[in-house]
C-alpha cells in the first residue's frame, strides 16, 4: 500500500486566510472593522503564547484587537467585570477567554458571562446546547478545523465533501468538552455513523476494535503517539488533534541536550505518525495540521459575528 497523503494544514490555513481577508475587506467597505478581544488571567505560559498568536493573526488579516490581561490575584468578580465591559464594547465582536484560568477562578461563570453572540469558540452553554440540538449559532474552532481539513481534502480527491461522510464509520477518540463532544455533533451533522471512545473504552479492552473499524478517525485524547498502526484500519483517513511535547532521544534512547545542557523537546500528536502514515490513506501531521487551521477559523467566527451586527448582508461559508 502506498504511503498516506499528508493533509497540509498550513496550506489550507493560507486558503482560509485569503478568504477571511476578503470577507474583512467587504465589511470594511461598509464601514465595519471586525474586532476580537482575548481575556488572559495570570501568567500561564501556554495562554500567553496563544494570546500572542491571536494578536499576530489579527494584525495579519486586518482585525482590530483588544487585550484584557488581569493579574493572577484577580478575583472572579474582577474577571466578570472585564467580560461585561467587553460585552458592551461595540468595537469587540468576538471574545476569547484564554485557558487555563488560575486556581480559584471557576471556568463556568466566566464562560457564562460572555455574550453568546460574541462567543467565537462555542464555549457558552447556550451555544454548546444549540450545537447539540443541531441548531449551531457558532462552530467550535478546533473540532470544526478537523472537518474543514477533511472536506477540503475530499474535494481535492474529486469527492463531494458533503457526501463523503454519509454513512461512513467515524470514530472519535476522546470526549472532552473542547474537542471530543462537539466533534461528535459535527459528525452527526454530516450524517456519519459516529462512535466516541475514551478511557473507559480502553479499560474495557475494546478501544482498538472500535478504532480499527473507522473509515475516518479523529484523535483528541492528549496522550503522545498513543494510536499505533495496529489500531488503524488500512485505508482510513486520520485526523490528529493532539499536541504533546516529548524529549528528543538519541539512537541509544538517551535524551539529547541543547547548548545549555537542557533536554531537547519536540512536538508530536496523539498518533504515531511515522508508522500510521504507512497504512492510512491520509493523515494530518503535528505540527502543521489541525492547529494551523484552528486559529483561522476563530478569526472567521469573529468576522461572522461582526457581519451579524450588520444585517441584512452576511459573509462566509460553511
Amino acid at each position: 500500500m502506498a504511503m498516506a497523503d499528508i493533509i497540509d494544514g498550513n496550506a489550507i490555513a493560507e486558503e482560509i486566510k485569503a478568504e477571511v481577508k476578503a470577507e474583512i475587506a467587504a465589511l470594511a467597505a461598509r464601514g465595519l472593522v471586525p474586532g476580537v478581544a482575548t481575556v488572559l488571567v495570570g501568567e500561564d505560559y501556554g495562554a500567553r503564547m496563544y494570546r500572542r498568536q491571536i494578536e499576530r493573526t489579527a494584525a495579519e488579516i486586518g482585525l482590530a484587537y483588544r487585550d484584557l490581561t488581569l493579574p493572577a490575584e484577580a478575583t472572579l468578580a474582577d474577571v466578570l467585570e472585564g467580560a461585561r465591559a467587553l460585552n458592551q464594547d461595540p468595537a469587540v465582536h468576538g471574545i476569547l477567554p484564554l485557558r487555563p484560568l488560575p486556581k480559584g477562578i471557576p471556568e463556568g461563570p466566566v464562560l457564562e458571562a460572555m455574550a453568546p453572540a460574541k462567543d467565537i469558540d462555542c464555549l457558552h452553554p447556550v451555544n454548546a446546547g444549540r450545537l447539540a440540538l443541531g441548531q449551531p449559532a457558532v462552530y467550535p474552532a478546533t473540532p470544526w478545523a478537523c472537518y474543514v481539513l477533511l472536506e477540503r481534502y475530499f474535494a481535492r480527491k474529486g469527492l463531494d465533501p458533503k457526501a463523503a461522510f454519509e454513512g461512513k464509520e467515524l470514530v472519535i477518540v476522546g470526549r472532552s468538552n473542547i474537542v471530543g463532544k462537539p466533534a461528535y455533533f459535527l459528525a452527526l451533522e454530516r450524517n456519519a455513523t459516529t462512535t466516541t471512545v475514551h478511557s473507559f473504552t480502553w479499560r474495557a479492552g475494546t478501544l482498538p476494535a472500535h478504532t480499527r473499524r473507522a473509515d475516518i478517525l479523529i484523535v483528541a485524547m492528549g496522550k503522545a503517539e498513543f494510536i499505533k498502526t495496529e489500531m488503524v484500519r488500512p485505508g482510513a483517513v486520520v485526523v490528529d488533534v493532539g499536541i504533546n511535547m516529548v524529549p528528543v532521544l538519541d539512537a541509544a534512547g538517551n535524551p539529547v541536550l541543547d547548548d545549555r545542557g537542557r533536554p531537547r523537546r519536540r512536538t508530536v500528536g496523539d498518533v504515531a505518525f511515522d508508522e500510521v502514515k504507512e497504512v492510512a490513506a491520509a493523515i494530518t501531521p503535528v505540527p502543521g495540521g489541525v492547529g494551523s487551521v484552528t486559529n483561522m477559523l476563530l478569526m472567521r467566527n469573529v468576522v461572522r459575528a461582526a457581519a451579524a451586527t450588520a444585517a441584512p448582508a452576511t459573509v462566509g461559508g460553511h
